[in-house]
């Protein structure tokens, strides 16, 4: 009896997350078959000359965010192994 409330929780805990996520989905594919033609039309209008210009001006901002987050990433790695590391020899 135990085993069978186990798994009656178990589906219904799925079907508590798969339900809402799907009909997300579903949403989302409903509305981007509506909004999609205008996306591509605005996309053909689009000033692209402006646009790259921007992104050159921009560049070195991106560069400076993946470059910290890659050196947080190295951080979290140095600092877990010590962190393993101490928590084995104790």
């Amino acid at each position: 009896m135990t085993q069978l409330k186990s798994l009656t929780r178990a589906v219904l805990g799925t079907l508590a997350l798969a339900l809402p996520s799907g009909l997300l989905a579903l949403g989302i594919v409903a509305a981007l078959d509506e909004l999609l033609p205008r996306l591509a039309a605005t996309a053909q209008r689009a000033n692209w000359g402006a646009l790259a210009l921007e992104a050159g001006a921009r560049w070195p901002e991106l560069a400076g965010m993946l470059v910290g987050q890659l050196l947080l990433l190295a951080i979290l790695l140095v600092g877990g192994r010590k962190a393993l590391a101490n928590r084995s020899e104790a």
